[in-house]
């Protein structure tokens, strides 16, 4: 009886497919969720001035979002281009697949009926702002409605907490304009009485239009809402979304997300 033995021949090809599946691990570039690109490698995300998640300069496109999402985007292999556009129209470009990304943004049952969502990819604080000598008597919404107060707020932009069931209450005292420099200017010519949005957006704002020492944050907080990214249904698929969502998972836990936007809550990056 011969004992058996494993030939030299054997022993090398082992040797040499370990060697190849170490490569494939190790390979830089490859993406970790392999899934097709939408729309032959290149995605587009529409933008307004939103900052510091959206920063819009003429023609160009930067801010917080988008350094989260090509980090992500590029560990899928894919690409991104960023196109200016005002928000009503960033929506119907949605809706009819001509743009497949939108952030950050809340979920609404209009807007699941033409977008999927990824996992809450940050949560903010929606509170009432005021004029620099103003002495707010009222805790909520309501009672700032209550009292006969009138409020600024952003044509289609998707407010949250009590907003949804007071504004049909209080229609008219509600004031609506295009853009938030247009909300804040209503604000200091005495047109509203306050105004309606997320923290750090409207800080910035307000910094950008030299206006600090005109308007001041309340402690009137209306909403906590999570936000989240958008893809249009029409040109992304909901397997890629999953995709990105992991992506996203991953680089929070690897604390690569705090780090990029850490940075975003410095004056610097905003001007």
């Amino acid at each position: 009886m011969h004992k058996a033995r494993t030939s030299p021949i054997t022993s090398k090809s082992l040797a040499v497919t370990c060697v190849l599946l170490a490569l494939c691990v190790a390979l830089p570039g490859q993406p970790a969720h392999a899934v097709d690109c939408p729309r032959d490698g290149t995605l587009i995300a529409g933008a307004g001035d939103y900052r510091p998640y959206n920063i819009v300069e003429g023609n160009a496109v930067s801010g917080m979002d988008f350094e989260v999402i090509e980090t992500i985007l590029n560990k899928m292999g894919c690409r991104l281009t960023k196109v200016p556009l005002p928000w009503a129209r960033h929506l119907n470009a949605m809706q009819n697949g001509t743009v497949d990304i939108a952030t950050p943004v809340t979920k609404t049952p209009d807007r699941e009926a033409f977008a999927h969502f990824t996992a809450r990819y940050i949560v903010a604080d929606e509170i009432l702002f005021v004029t620099a000598g103003t002495r707010p008597r009222y805790k909520s919404l309501a009672s700032f409605f209550e009292q006969g107060n009138r409020l600024g707020v952003i044509r289609e932009y998707a407010y949250g907490g009590d907003f949804p069931k007071l504004k049909e209450a209080y229609s008219g005292q509600i004031e609506t304009t295009d853009s938030l420099e247009l909300n804040l200017k209503q604000l200091v010519l005495g047109r509203v009485d306050a105004i309606l949005g997320e923290t750090f957006v409207v800080s910035a704002e307000i910094a950008k239009l030299r206006l600090a020492d005109k308007i001041k944050v309340t402690d009137v907080v209306v909403a906590s809402e999570p936000n989240y990214i958008m893809f249009a249904k029409k040109s992304v698929s909901a397997e890629f979304v999953a995709a990105f969502d992991a992506e996203l998972q991953a680089i929070k836990d690897s604390g690569d997300f705090e780090r990029i936007t850490g940075k975003y809550r410095s004056a610097e990056v905003l001007y």
